[in-house]
């Protein structure tokens, strides 16, 4: 009996050695405190009065429309949202870090360029997938990251980065070229096979591509959940700046002593200061805050203005103006140029809810944030950014076949367009804001973009309600 005890008594303490090394282990992998990992994560409202941040690095601003986890065959899209944030993170830091090795590392590094194809066969091993986006200048892409000088002039443009997390190959995707560049080199190294584990012990969501269905149809990017019934998402609420601050308290931002400006209040309920001579700021009842530069040089008269230029000024003046949101990311960069100078530039950037992109069809802005740059001096800053609640409970979604469906039903029979004209650019999950109320409602949506070819051979976005399959907007 004495004897059977002590073999129990081993079997515990093996077993609790066993647990401590698994905590311990988690601990070291993911750099976060044994309290923090057996707590419970906050309620998803709760973390959406999350402070402004004001101490942005231009690096994390390049982060992917989509993330996509693909495993044998198997696949999934990984949200940054608050249960897998962490690990979210982790595999974009460590794709970033073997980014700048490949920038800064020719010797020992083996680059071979493959067709476009090759990636009918990266997604059908296991790898991890970040499709941006935009095409990002390779050089810019590389400047961001803190690389001034990188290798590999070849590549032009980089639309998808892929990380094959057996072998830690990293793989660069330039769509305009058609071309693949494959980095192999024993300098190239990553935790994201132990993240992808661990996301795979949840049991994650099963993705499909459309393209491999009917690529005549569908763009390479349509992703899209085969299992929709175990997804939802709850209704929210949302209060703007405008709500949450006072104009004063807005307009001190921008200048040192608001109480000696000009301040008039227009029909529409603008809130306008201005200093009379160089600058000014409107305050709209929407939540749009815009700041103008009325003394910005016209003249193309600096020689060496970069895109790289702008990015540093458009990072370091939203840090001083009002912060980014969470999960802020560069969403576009459109430049002009004059005699072959950079002229002007505007960067805009997106930020997501529990990794939910954000529609707003009542602000004539398709971002929430944006700069304007002009000769190197900030021309223009607006943003309309909201503090974000959840206000209901969780919605179904319709399948999004269902969806595509109604669409070509609206298409095809009520605007007679033929269906071998239509192709489905993209679609994807999002909440609509609808209406200017305080505060303003937001409902889960379909956004699905078109390319419709013949007579029409025009672009648009469909906004439809994701529970009932509403057209809630239309292009065209």
């Amino acid at each position: 009996m004495v004897k059977l005890k002590l073999e129990r008594l081993k079997s515990i303490v093996l077993f609790c050695l066993v647990v401590i090394s698994i905590v311990l282990t988690t601990q070291i992998w993911l750099n976060i405190s044994i309290e923090g990992i057996f707590i419970m994560s906050e309620n998803k409202g709760d973390k959406a009065s999350e402070l402004l941040s004001s101490d942005n690095d231009k690096a994390s601003f390049i982060k992917p429309e989509k993330l996509i986890i693909n495993d044998n065959g198997k696949r999934t899209l990984l949200l940054n949202e608050t249960e897998v944030g962490m690990i979210y993170d982790r595999i974009l830091d460590d794709t970033r870090e073997m980014l700048s090795v490949v920038f800064e590392t020719k010797e020992g590094m083996e680059l071979e360029k493959r067709q476009l194809d090759y990636m009918e066969k990266l997604r059908a091993g296991r790898s991890v997938e970040l499709q941006f986006p935009f095409a990002y200048d390779y050089r810019l892409f590389a400047g961001i990251l803190g690389i001034d000088n990188p290798n590999w002039q070849e590549i032009k443009n980089i639309d998808t980065v892929v990380v094959g997390y057996d072998s830690n190959n990293l793989y660069i995707v330039d769509k305009a070229d058609n071309s693949i560049y494959e980095f192999k080199s024993k300098s190239l190294k990553s935790s994201i096979r132990v993240m992808v584990d661990m996301i795979n012990r949840g049991k994650p969501y099963s993705y499909i591509f459309l393209n491999d269905v009917d690529s005549e149809r569908y763009s390479d990017i349509v992703f899209i959940p085969t299992d929709i019934d175990k997804h939802s998402m709850p209704k929210l609420s949302s209060y703007s700046e405008t709500d949450i601050n006072t104009s004063e308290d807005i307009a001190a931002y921008f200048f040192k002593d608001p109480s000696t400006l000009r301040s008039i209040v227009d029909p529409a309920g603008t809130v306008i200061y201005t200093d009379g001579e160089k600058q000014g700021v409107r305050i709209s009842k929407s939540g749009v805050i815009e700041y103008v530069s009325y003394s910005t040089q016209s003249r193309n008269d600096i020689s060496n203005f970069t895109i790289m230029d702008a990015i540093n000024i458009a990072t370091n003046f939203v840090n001083s103006h009002m912060g980014f949101p969470k999960d802020s990311y560069i969403s576009s960069i459109e430049q002009t140029t004059i005699g072959n100078k950079l002229y002007s530039c505007i960067i805009r950037y997106n930020y997501r809810y529990e990794g939910i992109p954000i529609v707003n069809d009542e602000v004539n802005m398709d971002n929430p944030i944006e700069v304007e740059i002009v000769n190197g001096e900030v021309k223009r800053y607006r943003r309309v950014v909201k503090n974000i609640k959840v206000s209901g409970q969780d919605r179904s979604l319709k399948n999004p076949l269902e969806i595509i469906d109604i669409l070509f039903i609206r298409l095809i029979h009520d605007k007679k367009i033929d269906i071998d004209d239509i192709m489905i650019k993209d679609i994807y999950l999002s909440y609509l804001e609808y209406g200017l109320s305080n505060p303003t409602s937001m409902i889960p949506v379909w956004v699905v973009e078109v390319q419709v070819e013949g007579s029409f051979n025009t672009a648009g976005r469909y906004i439809m309600n994701a529970e009932s399959g509403v057209i809630l907007s239309e292009p065209y």
